[in-house]
Order: C-alpha cells, then sequence, then structure tokens
C-alpha cells in the first residue's frame, strides 16, 4: 500500500493501516468502573506520529451533508451583498411575462401593478385621491398631469423606482430580521457566544447553506423569535419563503482543501476510570496546517461564472389591521398615522417609508392650473403645492364648481398609502390577506464567481481556525472522554502532557459537545491542594490553547476532573521512547 493511501485511511479513520506503521501488540483490556479514593491503576500510552503532507480532501455536496449541522453552520464562507439579489429580484418580478402575472395570485398581482403605477395608469377609485378626477375635469387637464406635476415624474415614469424600494426592504424588512444581523461560529474569548456581526445590507453564507442547496436561506430567514432567548415572544413574520441552489457548472459544487498534519490522534487518560482515551490531533495544529503560500490549498469548482440563484420566493406581511393615512401635520415630521406605530417590516409601513423616501427626492414646488382654452382673462383655478417637509395642499377658487371635494392637505406619502392600500385590496382581499409573495428565478446574485472564492480564501486565511471542526469531523477519532493527553513536540523525544481545552470535547453527530467544559482549576499542579500550578500555555508547535507541562519518569502530578475529584499522576521508567508509563491513583 502506498504512503499517500496509508494516510488517507489513517486520516479518515484514525485507524492504522497494513504496512503504514509497525505492528502494535494487543494489550489487555483495562478494568472498568471507577477510581475509588486511594485506588491506583496503571496504563501506558503510546505516541504514534505520521505527518501527511499536501493532503487532499474534496467535498461536494453529498459528503458535506454527512458532516454535523453544528460544524456546517459554523463555517463561514463569506458575506453576501444583498442589494445587487434584492433589486434584481424586484426586476425579475417587475419584468414578469403578461401570461405569468395573470397567473399570480391575486396579492401578488397587486403588487405587481403597485410597482408599475405610473402618473398614467394610477387608479384613485376608493380614495380622497379621487377628488382629483373631478379638479381636472373642472379646469379641462388629466389628473394624471396633476399628479405627475406634483410627484416631479414623467406621466409614464414609476412612482416608486426600484433603487428606492430595494432601500427600503433592505432597511425595513431584512436587516430587522434578528438571523440577519449575526452569524454563528465558534466560540472564543471574544465571542463567548458564537456569535459574530453581520454588517447591514449583507447576509452571511456557509457551508451549510451549500450542503442544503440553499435551501437553509428560507429556513434561517423565515418566521423567527425578536429574541432568540425568549422564543416565546414576539416574531419576525421572515423575508424568504423559498430558496434553491447557486448555478453550477457541470459536476456541481466542489471544494478541495490541502493540508499538512499529523494524522493520528493523541492518546489520553479519563483520569475517573484509569483508562485510555483519544483525542483528536487536527484542531492543535490547525494554525500551521496550511500553506498560504500555495494558491492549490483550497480551491472552490463547480459554480457557474455568473452566479444566479435558481428559484426565490420573498414575501413581506400585511398587517392585520387598517391602518389609516394621517390627516394631521403634527407630531412632526410624520404626522398622526398609525403606520409609524407598526412594525417596520410590514407592507403599509415599507409603503409609507417608500413614500417618505420619494417626497424627500421631490423639490418645494407649486403650480397653478387653469382652465383648458383661451379666456380673456385667465385666473388660477387650481394651485398644488408640496413643500420641504412634503406636506401637499391643494386650493381650488371658490368660482370652482366641484361635484367631490378636492383631496386634503395630507403629507405626500399619507396620499400614495391610502391608494397603495386601496390597490392592495382589489379583488375582493380582506385586511389581511393582502400578504405579499414574490416568486422568481434565476435571480442574479451580482457577484462574480472568482470574487466569492477569492473572500473565502481571505476569509479562512484570516481564521483557519473556522475549519477546525470540519477537519476533526472529517477525522472522527476522537474517543473517550480524556481529561488530558501525551504528546511528544515535532523534532523532540520529549513527554509532555496536555490538559484538555474545550474544543477536545467529544462530539456527537449533530456536532454539539456531548459534555460541558466543567474544569473549574484546568492545568497540572505539584501538591493535591491544588495551590501550586506547574503548567502553563507555553507555545508548542503553534499550541497555545492547551495547559501543558513536560514530565519525566519519577515525577509526581496532581489534576482535577469535571467533578472536582483530584488524581494523583505518578511518571514510571519509560518503556520505550515514545511510550509514556503512568500510575494514577485517586486523592480525594
Amino acid at each position: 500500500m502506498s504512503p499517500r493511501r496509508c494516510a488517507t485511511l489513517l486520516a479518515l479513520l484514525g485507524a492504522s493501516a497494513a504496512g503504514c506503521v509497525e505492528p502494535l501488540t494487543l494489550e489487555s483490556p483495562p478494568p472498568e468502573g471507577e477510581l475509588a479514593p486511594g485506588e491506583s491503576r496503571a496504563i501506558t500510552l503510546r505516541f504514534l506520529r505520521l505527518d501527511v503532507e499536501d493532503f487532499a480532501q474534496t467535498l461536494g455536496p453529498e459528503e458535506l451533508r454527512r458532516l454535523p449541522r453544528k460544524t456546517l453552520e459554523e463555517t463561514w464562507l463569506f458575506d453576501m451583498e444583498l442589494r445587487p439579489l434584492v433589486e434584481n429580484a424586484l426586476d425579475r418580478f417587475t419584468r414578469l411575462s403578461e401570461e405569468e402575472a395573470n397567473a399570480l395570485p391575486q396579492a401578488a398581482w397587486n403588487m405587481f401593478a403597485l410597482l408599475h403605477m405610473t402618473p398614467a395608469s394610477a387608479r384613485l377609485e376608493g380614495t380622497s385621491l379621487a377628488g382629483l378626477t373631478a379638479v381636472g375635469e373642472a379646469v379641462g387637464i388629466s389628473p394624471l398631469r396633476i399628479l405627475a406635476d406634483l410627484a416631479g415624474v414623467g406621466p409614464n415614469e414609476p412612482l416608486a423606482p426600484r433603487s428606492i424600494v430595494t432601500d427600503v426592504v433592505l432597511d425595513q424588512v431584512i436587516a430587522t430580521h434578528p438571523r440577519a444581523r449575526v452569524r454563528k461560529g465558534p466560540v472564543t474569548d471574544d465571542h463567548p457566544e458564537g456569535l459574530y456581526d453581520v454588517e447591514k445590507g449583507k447576509i452571511a453564507l456557509t457551508l451549510y447553506d451549500v450542503a442544503t442547496d440553499f435551501a437553509s436561506l428560507s429556513e434561517r430567514f423565515g418566521r423567527a423569535p425578536l429574541d432568540p432567548a425568549h422564543p416565546e415572544g414576539p416574531e419576525h413574520p421572515g423575508f424568504l419563503r423559498s430558496a434553491s441552489g447557486l448555478s453550477t457548472a457541470d459536476g456541481g459544487f466542489r471544494m478541495t482543501v490541502r493540508l499538512d498534519v499529523n494524522a493520528l490522534p493523541y492518546r489520553g487518560v479519563d483520569a475517573s476510570h484509569a483508562r485510555v482515551a483519544s483525542v483528536n490531533s487536527i484542531g492543535g495544529q490547525i494554525g500551521r496546517a496550511f500553506d498560504f503560500t500555495d494558491p492549490r490549498w483550497l480551491e472552490v469548482q463547480g459554480l457557474a461564472e455568473d452566479l444566479a440563484i435558481r428559484e426565490m420566493t420573498m414575501t413581506i406581511d400585511e398587517d392585520p389591521a387598517y391602518l389609516a393615512p394621517g390627516t394631521r401635520r403634527d407630531p412632526r415630521p410624520l404626522g398622526n398615522s398609525a403606520v409609524w406605530n407598526a412594525a417596520p417590516w410590514v407592507e403599509e409601513r415599507v409603503l409609507a417609508e417608500t413614500g417618505r423616501r420619494l417626497a424627500a427626492r421631490i423639490p418645494p414646488h407649486c403650480t397653478t392650473y387653469s382652465p383648458a382654452g383661451e379666456v380673456s382673462d385667465p385666473f388660477e383655478a387650481v394651485r398644488v403645492c408640496i413643500d420641504g417637509e412634503g406636506w401637499v395642499q391643494i386650493d381650488i377658487d371658490p368660482s370652482v364648481i366641484l361635484d367631490q371635494p378636492p383631496p386634503r392637505p395630507s403629507y405626500y406619502w399619507d396620499m400614495l398609502l391610502e391608494v397603495a392600500q386601496a390597490r392592495m385590496h382589489d379583488g375582493g382581499l380582506a385586511e389581511g390577506e393582502a400578504n405579499v409573495v414574490m416568486a422568481v428565478h434565476d435571480v442574479p446574485v451580482g457577484v462574480r464567481t472568482e470574487q466569492v472564492v477569492a473572500r473565502i480564501r481571505e476569509n479562512i486565511e484570516k481564521n483557519p481556525a473556522t475549519l477546525r471542526e470540519m477537519a476533526e469531523a472529517l477525522t472522527q477519532n476522537t474517543r473517550g472522554d480524556a481529561d488530558f493527553f501525551y504528546v511528544q513536540p515535532e523534532g523532540s523525544a520529549e513527554d509532555w502532557l496536555y490538559f484538555v481545552a474545550p474544543e477536545d470535547i467529544r462530539k456527537d453527530t449533530e456536532g454539539n459537545p456531548v459534555r460541558p467544559y466543567a474544569y473549574t482549576r484546568p492545568g497540572f499542579f505539584a501538591d493535591p491542594a491544588l495551590t501550586q500550578k506547574v503548567s502553563s500555555r507555553v507555545e508548542i508547535d503553534g499550541d497555545q490553547a492547551h495547559e501543558k507541562v513536560r514530565i519525566e519518569p519519577g515525577e509526581r502530578l496532581y489534576v482535577e476532573d469535571a467533578e472536582g475529584r483530584v488524581f494523583e499522576i505518578v511518571a514510571e521508567e519509560k518503556p520505550s521512547l515514545h511510550r509514556l508509563a503512568l500510575v494514577v491513583t485517586r486523592a480525594s
């Protein structure tokens, strides 16, 4: 068997293969049961080393799905900017063919019509703005001209540009989602809860998203408690109903990682039973396992050149109550509409905020209208003004007789909100039934593949520990519950004992620790009262995470296990160069 094949078997199975290392002599099984106070047992540890250079592991979606979910969720790839994605999704939605638009559910069709609304296509019936029709008839001009002049757009230009709608959706629907603000990651001193901030306007993508073909996005960004610590409390309704897959080339997504490691596990001791346990060696080597000068250390294949999400359904929920537009300027600067007390992500609040941002772009102005045709003494029959605060005033000359009153003074956004709420319920939809569901396909992500790969490489190079759990999950050679383990530094025959760190605790199939790290006094001591610590986190082979101490024959050490019991460790004469003989006695 070739050395490379042996290395592969050892790395993946944590076991020896014939021809790879010298045969091992089988030892008698250790006694069962915990040590009684004062009881001693002898134990021998062996240090085996198999340095594997340029070991390559290729993972596709199938291989990824076999890894623990926690590991996949904590392996961060990059933060994806959402502005191009949302704007492209809205563009796809507004560009549906007539046949596709007519097949939409009523609520989606109503939003489709709203996004297309221009002064020329605006339907004002059922609102106070219907009075513009009466005004237009009185002066002999089209009401669409009055609306176009007020909005400062052409008759056939959308009243709400897609860029403004994108801004509001990003700010009020997406950024308010509790899972859009943080991502999961390894627990560290700086991040004790394993949560990392995500920049506003982005979402974090992980290996779990790749493994699930991006279906995980709808799970993550669906309905969620606003406070994760109180899952029974108020919820965010979410903004993704479904999502599926980045576009891939032939063969699909594949990620290949190359590393240089000692592929064999460390042998350690479960002090309470004085028996051998194994500790995965990969984690302690992560800091120097990758040769970042080699461009092949991480390779991503199989993504299409221009990335797109194959299917995505965005949602925006309506408030169950009718939110009447405001009728007064106060309280400034928004007025008295109940919409401003609604949750920021509800449809009506999104529409009102869109109107507010549109008003901020309209220069203060007044436009006067006179009766059509030639008259000997022209007069200002109608005067429409919007001021710098967005307040709209329509004044009618008393000589103009109207069948219905003109629109009342109001903020620009209140006028648009009234029209939008009327149109949201076209087709007989009742309050609470106008939830928007926008399904689109082949939505460009807005970032090219080479940029994605560059970001992934950069992020992992800055923090290679993000691959620790993935590398350990691939080898899966931690066995038992060691309290400390035996190490001989590279190129040395010195014997060192390392006390386990939190990352060494054995994981279950979901990637979660099988027991808490409950050691109150981790490390090695010279006395049974544990007052004289002799270990430290001195750096050896790049490791600074473990309390460690060099031990020689005849030396005596003391440790405390996770239950608070104290054990004496005595080193006996070495059986061979790479073996360590210990006598473990329960001291208390």
